[in-house]
């Protein structure tokens, strides 16, 4: 099957070829990370010598040992060509911190990896590596993706259905791969969640409670869209359960988070141009996580939107937060390059309270950066009221620019 190229993130990722840092792709697991590094080896020239070690395959387990895997490494260097080091879902071995710190002084490889945990980065290697470290945030597959996708593997097709089906079915590379149904693609989607629960959780931190653990990410499925907290969560589910601690709940939520599962949005005061820690949302990885774990709710359709838009911005290189503007809030603000976006999602304009209220919040901003409403059902489509620009989220999702 033909490959769909990732231009976003190969664009992304070309100006650091060769430059003797270490790039890292993270993302959740089954996001597309292996696929963008073949990508890569596949676009160097024959002057190259490439090392690809992927820790998902049985025959690698033995380079969970560090030393097998730096004398492996070491020996399959090539004089005379560029040397290429390929490591995938790096954290599966032990001590890989040491080992690429190694390479990295002695300056015989260029690095790529990929890894399914946040907090990769965190601690002392990413002090050592001040400087040395290039990161490349890597999302399943957008709206356009996914009709390249449907394009390639089954022909033309209609970009609202394809909406229909991204909106139920999620970006994740697999599910989009297949002609699956429904029920196929959610089974889909619960085995990968599965294996991210056991692999990426579960085996690196003490969950005495699994069941907790899935009952907090359920709460989040039936909560985007809407501002949370700690608290929040453990009040709810301490009502089924009077055992579960806030302690419990906190560690297991940042679990979630470094397992990139789920990503927490901070509120961003649009006027005071600062970050207002008591008020976020969570988004998930991908929406097809909340079909899965608690199926399609059609009600919930404004925070199926926002969770895609936000993974849209996320994908073109934005960072987002979610708006606040003198008590009234923007679901998405979006900022790169010095530059901002502010985007409110809306199933459909339906009546004028629904209409004053969506314009109405973004009139309030005060500067010239684009400003969209968007919305699924009809409206001013298309149309520029008071410099806000109203459109259908497929048209959205399809700009060039925003």
């Amino acid at each position: 099957m033909e490959i769909i190229k990732r231009m976003r993130y190969l664009s992304r990722i070309e100006p650091f070829v060769g430059n003797r840092n270490a790039k890292v792709l993270t993302g959740i697991r089954r996001g597309g990370k292996s696929t963008i590094l073949e990508m890569v080896s596949a676009g160097l020239g024959d002057d190259c010598a490439v090392v690809i070690v992927n820790m998902e395959l049985w025959k690698n387990r033995k380079y969970r040992d560090p030393e097998k895997l730096y004398s492996m490494i070491k020996g399959s260097l090539v004089n005379g060509k560029r040397n290429f080091l390929f490591i995938d879902e790096v954290q599966d071995i032990k001590e890989w911190e040491s080992v690429i710190r190694s390479l990295i002084a002695e300056e015989c490889y260029d690095i790529f990896l990929t890894g399914s945990n946040s907090r990769l980065l965190s601690g002392e290697f990413a002090t050592f590596l001040s400087g040395r470290l290039n990161t490349i945030d890597v999302f399943t597959l957008t709206f356009s993706e996914c009709i390249d996708f449907e394009r390639i593997c089954r022909g033309e097709a209609d970009i609202d259905d394809i909406l229909r089906k991204f909106l139920r079915f999620g970006g994740f590379p697999s599910v989009w791969r297949m002609d699956y149904r429904e029920s196929e693609a959610d089974s889909e989607i619960s085995d990968i969640v599965s294996a991210v629960m056991m692999r990426d959780i579960m085996s690196r931190y003490p969950v005495k409670n699994p069941d907790v653990l899935n009952r907090i990410l359920n709460y989040l499925c039936d909560n985007i869209g809407n501002i949370t907290s700690i608290n929040n969560i453990y009040t709810a589910l301490r009502t089924d359960d009077k055992g579960i601690g806030k302690d419990m709940v906190y560690s297991y939520v940042g679990y979630l988070e470094s397992a990139c599962l789920i990503t927490k949005v901070m509120t961003f005061d649009i006027k005071g141009k600062r970050h207002l820690a008591s008020a976020y949302k969570y988004y998930l990885a991908d929406i097809g996580i909340k079909n899965a774990s608690v199926g399609f709710r059609p009600n919930d359709i404004a925070g199926y939107m926002e969770n895609i838009i936000y993974l849209e911005l996320r994908s073109r290189g934005y960072t987002v937060w979610v708006g606040d503007n003198d008590g009234r809030e923007i679901d998405l603000v979006g900022e790169r390059n010095g530059r901002y976006v502010y985007v409110q999602a809306v199933s459909e304009l339906s009546g004028d309270r629904v209409v004053n209220r969506e314009f109405g919040n973004l009139k309030g901003i005060d500067d010239n950066y684009p400003k969209y409403v968007v919305t699924l059902g009809d409206g001013p489509l298309n149309a520029d009221v008071d410099g806000i620009i109203c459109c259908k989220m497929a048209d959205f999702l399809l700009r060039e620019d925003y």
